[in-house]
């Protein structure tokens, strides 16, 4: 089969690595050198409009971009007609590509990495079987080890680590939509086997907000104790604001600033998913760093949950046309137990 990956950054090089083991493989990236650090695969430089002729003979095209530039890409290879997984995390509302997507008989799977993405595959699973009053989310990527100045060393998108501070988080309560300040309310969270952390609203329902099968739905992120306070200090200062300054926005300075905090140590990822009624039910993960391969849990846990995912399309177990929120996998129990297996075959097992 053929796949194709748009961006070959830290993800778009799990994703490539993975699938070009079983699977012809094309990675499209603006940047030449870095796309030759990635082996076994055909390296196309360019953006998705130098190289139409690969991407609409693909079976599937993944898309690992920045948040602030996947939607214009994505709605690009949806009017093609192309079946597309997406795990970038942008402010657009994918079900905005509803319309096109089947006008052109394509398929979108957005927000198909770790969270969004494998969080709402799981709560898709527990909200099927109608029996839960209210889903709890609790995610997090995080050193191994607390890290200074922030306690924290940066595994994933600076953008989208910002914006989880600095944007309204959307949660379920008693039904209704209700944003919330996500520094506003922070808690304590016991973690079994990792110890005590900090909680706070983060805005990861994303398409779940639709979901009419529950009364109280909400994630939360999770940090090490002191993190949020530094962080809280940071953005009362005005560090997060998108005022320029000297040409640029103090926002982009502290943006670099963050990457100075992409320091390569050795990280982990947690994912709890909590199904609450007369009888609760948990999904529960704990995932490390990869030292055989040198691979980050983060990568693991986002470019190997949309590898299955393009995985399951190839081999008929997700199907359709339309946007297809990734909890909808959740709810097909034949998907659901192939994905499953799949992950726990890279050893992310919950």
């Amino acid at each position: 089969m053929m796949i194709s990956v748009v961006g070959a950054g830290a993800i778009g090089k799990t994703i490539s690595d993975y699938l070009s083991g079983n699977h012809e493989v094309a990675v499209v990236d603006l940047d030449a050198e870095r796309l030759k650090k990635i082996k076994g695969i055909r390296w196309l430089a360019g953006t998705v409009d130098d190289h139409w002729e690969v991407l609409e003979r693909s079976d599937v095209v993944l898309v690992a971009l920045p948040g602030s530039v996947a939607f214009g890409v994505v709605k690009k290879l949806v009017s093609h007609g192309l079946k597309v997984v997406d795990i970038s995390f942008s402010e657009n509302d994918p079900m905005e590509l509803q319309d096109l997507a089947e006008d052109n008989n394509a398929l979108l799977i957005p927000d198909a990495g770790f969270a969004p993405g494998l969080s709402n595959i799981l709560a898709g699973n527990l909200l099927k079987e109608g029996r839960y009053h209210s889903v709890e989310m609790y995610v997090a990527g995080l050193p191994q080890e607390k890290k200074p100045p922030l306690d924290y060393a940066v595994t994933w998108s600076v953008e989208g680590l910002i914006d989880e501070y600095t944007r309204p988080a959307r949660i379920i309560a008693e039904r209704k939509l209700r944003e919330v300040d996500p520094l506003d309310d922070i808690s304590c969270f016991h973690v079994e086997g990792l110890g005590d952390f900090e909680a706070f609203y983060s805005d990861g329902l994303r398409t779940l907000l639709d979901s009419d099968r529950v009364v109280n739905m909400f994630e939360k992120t999770l940090r090490y104790p002191g993190h949020l306070a530094k962080i809280r200090f940071l953005r009362e200062m005005g560090f997060f604001s998108d005022k320029k300054v000297s040409g640029t926005t103090v926002r982009k300075v502290s943006e670099q600033v963050f990457e100075k905090l992409r320091t390569g140590e050795k990280d982990v990822c947690i994912l709890i998913v909590r199904g609450i009624g007369k009888e609760n039910r948990e999904f529960f993960c704990i995932d490390r760093y990869d030292d055989k391969n040198g691979v980050s849990s983060m990568s693991r846990m986002t470019g190997y949950t949309a590898s299955v995912i393009a995985e399951a399309v190839i081999e008929g177990k997700v199907d359709g046309k339309g946007v297809l929120p990734p909890e909808n996998i959740g709810y097909n129990e034949e998907a659901f137990d192939f994905i499953r297996k799949k992950l726990a075959s890279k050893g992310i097992i919950f």
